[in-house]
């Protein structure tokens, strides 16, 4: 197999975005649908291999029907920024902000990696917290947000409420585990914020592995 199999251009086709989701698979474990093993450690993508490459196969594709390039990017739960590289990666993102409290167990030497080469201004605190809420919002707005920390019920159902509103127009906000059995809060606050919000939805889902995840799309009306 050649190495240029996954330098990836625009992901343009529906090869690429196949090709995308085998090099995903690499750089997870099987319980997700990937090739490794766990070994105790969270070095690897926490995400399904289709879920993810669907998700930037459907962002790369709204930018070219908006004809509006997703410029700013906020990360709700940054952990080794493993998944903050990889959008960056195919966005090239004017500005990232990103915030996590750096209670889970990482690699250090994956979130040095990944700290670099990117426009990145990371916040160390909670979500919810006033501070952390007062500094992002001098961010705002967000072409692009994903949520993927606190998985609590209560938790998600803050963050949805309280970064929702800093969305600029068409902006999308995304969440991941919206239909993972070890953590029904972010299901329930979900479908929740999907009744109490006029927006845009749309789930991709991929229930084949072990583990399923789910990335809930909210698109906001301008």
């Amino acid at each position: 197999m050649k190495i240029d199999k996954y330098v990836f251009g625009g992901l343009k086709t529906k090869k690429e975005k196949k090709d995308l989701t085998e090099f995903f698979r690499h750089e997870t474990t099987a319980e997700y649908g990937g090739y490794q093993m766990f070994d105790g450690t969270r070095t690897h993508l926490m995400h399904n291999p289709e879920e993810l490459s669907d998700f930037i196969y459907f962002l790369k594709s709204y930018e070219k029907k908006k004809r509006k390039k997703i410029r700013n990017f906020l990360e709700i739960g940054f952990n080794s920024g493993k998944v903050n590289t990889v959008l960056n990666k195919f966005f090239n993102f004017e500005q990232i902000v990103a915030v996590d409290n750096f209670t889970a167990d990482i690699s250090s030497t994956d979130l040095m990696a990944n700290l670099r080469r990117k426009n990145l201004t990371l916040i160390c605190g909670n979500s919810d917290k006033k501070e952390t809420l007062r500094i992002i919002k001098k961010f705002q707005p967000f072409d692009l947000i994903f949520v993927d920390a606190n998985h609590e019920y209560m938790g998600t159902k803050k963050d949805l409420s309280n970064y929702c509103t800093m969305l600029s127009d068409h902006g999308i906000l995304a969440v991941h585990d919206i239909h993972s059995l070890e953590y029904p809060g972010v299901n329930k606050a979900w479908n929740e914020f999907k009744l109490q919000n006029n927006f845009m939805f749309k789930e991709i889902v991929n229930k084949k592995y072990y583990f399923v995840c789910g990335v809930g799309l909210a698109i906001k009306k301008p």
